[in-house]
């Protein structure tokens, strides 16, 4: 027979690990009730202790007590390790799900204009845009950059309000031309963070990413 290999184990809830913290709570109780069983048993005479401890002192009934004490404990670890969703496969979440806020950053720069492939790149990247938001769940954002990056519509639940200005998105509307993807990148750390977001998700459309870029990219990451 062939073991699994733990290697490729995966928690889907690891957060319910938490909830095992407890097991050590749950046998200081019960060895708390047996030595205060005890204490009665040194106190009492023998024939009041069944009337006192609602069970009697026989060894045989203790050891029950206790095999079902430990029992009850590998059942409860047992049952937290299955709320934690154990899977010997990872299955990567779609982008556009959770309740993570998404920000998305489109290049408008006079490049998006080529027409490969046609009729442009900037058509083709606000169908993209289109397909993403009529399939979110979730807070999105949007910004458009080219010298200098632009907020579109702040991060919102109502993905579909958002859709409503892809139409409009040209690189005619940006005041100076350029390809500053840090710019952009930066910009959509800020609207996380103004939106009172710790965390999220950027989706940046860019012909065009250089060094400054890359830096930003990582700053991103860190913030």
């Amino acid at each position: 027979m062939t073991l699994p290999d733990l290697s490729t184990l995966h928690l889907l809830r690891p957060d319910w690990l938490w909830a095992l913290s407890l097991l050590p709570v749950l046998a200081a109780v019960w060895a708390l009730r047996r030595r205060r069983d005890g204490v009665w048993r040194e106190a009492v005479d023998a024939h009041l202790l069944p009337h006192l401890l609602d069970r009697g002192d026989r060894p045989r009934r203790r050891w029950t007590r206790g095999l079902g004490a430990l029992a009850g404990m590998l059942a409860y670890a047992f049952a937290v390790l299955a709320m934690t969703g154990p899977s010997w496969r990872q299955v990567e979440q779609p982008l556009w799900q959770g309740k993570l806020p998404l920000v998305m950053a489109l290049d408008l720069s006079s490049a998006g204009m080529a027409a490969d492939p046609p009729p442009s790149r900037v058509a083709q990247a606000r169908a993209k845009l289109g397909a993403l938001l009529a399939a979110r769940d979730g807070p999105v954002g949007l910004l458009v950059y080219a010298d200098d990056a632009f907020t579109v519509a702040p991060i919102t639940d109502d993905a579909a309000n958002v859709a409503l200005f892809l139409d409009a998105l040209s690189p005619d509307i940006m005041p100076v031309d350029g390809q500053r993807a840090d710019r952009a990148l930066a910009a959509a750390v800020r609207l996380m963070q103004q939106a009172g977001f710790e965390k999220g998700r950027i989706l940046l459309l860019a012909g065009e990413a250089d060094e400054r870029a890359v830096e930003a990219a990582g700053a991103a990451r860190a913030a």
